[in-house]
């Protein structure tokens, strides 16, 4: 039936069945024969004859609008599935926690990019469970998390970053470039992410908080906010190396060191879904990151 559609539109487009048959490489009874079927099929008359040229009667150029519509669908039907087998184009769909976006992502992107020209990224921002639930509900193909879901049989992951965390104040800050102990620490203005993020479990387990809590001056759910908030004097924070190195470096924030403890660090993983294949081009990026693991 499409066959018989694209026929009609080089008809319409070339007025006459000659100049049709000539662009689509085949003979004028061909032609005929198609358009005649396509007037059965549909019941009704398509073209009025003048002469050698054919004029769309009411009725085609109705089916003419909804021709060209069908194939412009088929086209992109087409195109989408090519991207399903072809690692070269296409679109990875991806979620990632505000950490590797920000911090780690960009570079290895950008790094991907210039080696594969036709491949665009589609990205998402969330926490690690929010990113899981789209990578779920099939939202996205691939998510960046911090803290991996609980139902790992879902996933496939695959461990990329293991990112240190530390301890970070204002360079004006009394214990900048100092040592403190857990416990001093825990005694301090803290500037601290919301309580159900992973990282803030992480820093309550390390500082042993009780149920009195930290000393929270301020709570959010941003890593830059909370270093502009420590940047200005609030008070101390944990966070991300990757999250600090260039305020470290810049003067900005100045690092503490802890005497008595390690925080450890947050193991940055790609998680896809086990229950179905992925996309070629989200295959290849996949297997791009792997390599950057193992290196």
């Amino acid at each position: 039936m499409l066959g018989a559609y694209q026929t009609f539109l080089m008809v319409v487009e070339h007025e006459t069945v000659s100049a049709a048959a000539e662009v689509l490489h085949t003979t004028q009874p061909t032609v005929t024969r198609q358009i005649q079927q396509l007037e059965r099929t549909l019941g009704t008359t398509l073209f009025d004859r003048v002469g050698k040229r054919l004029i769309l009667t009411r009725a085609g150029a109705k089916v003419y609008d909804t021709a060209r519509e069908l194939l412009q669908t088929q086209t992109r039907l087409l195109d989408a599935l090519s991207e399903l087998t072809d690692p070269e184009q296409g679109t990875v769909r991806l979620g990632s926690g505000l950490t590797p976006c920000i911090y780690l992502l960009p570079n290895v992107i950008a790094n991907y990019a210039a080696k594969h020209p036709a491949v665009r990224f589609h990205i998402v921002t969330g926490s690690s469970k929010e990113v899981s639930e789209r990578l779920m509900r099939r939202e996205i193909d691939l998510a960046f998390v911090t803290t991996p879901p609980a139902d790992r049989d879902l996933f496939t992951t695959v461990p990329l970053w293991r990112d240190e965390l530390c301890v970070v104040v204002a360079p004006s800050h009394p214990q900048a470039g100092a040592r403190c102990s857990v416990r001093e620490m825990a005694e301090m203005p803290l500037v601290l992410m919301r309580s159900d993020s992973g990282l803030r479990q992480i820093v309550d387990k390390k500082l042993g908080a009780r149920q009195e809590g930290l000393r929270a001056v301020v709570e959010t759910d941003s890593l830059e906010a909370i270093s502009r908030f420590v940047q200005a004097g609030l008070g101390m924070a944990v966070l991300p190396k990757s999250a600090v190195a260039d305020d470290v470096a810049q003067g900005r924030l100045a690092m503490v060191t802890l005497t008595d403890a390690t925080l450890g660090a947050r193991t940055i993983t790609a998680l896809t879904r086990r229950s179905s294949g992925l996309p070629a081009v989200t295959a290849a990026f996949v297997q791009f990151l792997m390599t950057l693991t193992q290196a």
